[in-house]
């Protein structure tokens, strides 16, 4: 049985996605501009970056006392390979 990487597991909730919506292509805001954006408390965004940092979906960059978050372009990319992967080989 083909197991899926984390990665999809941890775009499965809707503050995720909605996270991963807000800094895609090419944003990068630190915590506190995503609270204000996704209108939730510090705790519970922190708590989803969190699960996308460990995915390996988003990079965290620290400047001064703030966390500033990004996509990482890489981990989709493969995701998206290794998706096309299982879709071809259940097709041949």
């Amino acid at each position: 049985m083909y197991t899926f990487p984390p990665f999809f597991r941890a775009i499965g909730h809707p503050v995720r996605q909605k996270i991963i919506c807000i800094l895609h292509p090419d944003k990068e805001l630190p915590v506190n501009k995503l609270v204000e954006e996704l209108k939730l408390s510090q705790s519970t965004v922190s708590h989803h970056l969190s699960i996308l940092k460990k995915a390996h979906i988003l990079r965290a960059r620290e400047e001064g006392a703030q966390t500033h978050y990004s996509i990482c372009c890489e981990t989709i990319a493969s995701c998206c390979t290794s998706l096309q992967k299982f879709f071809h080989c259940k097709h041949v």
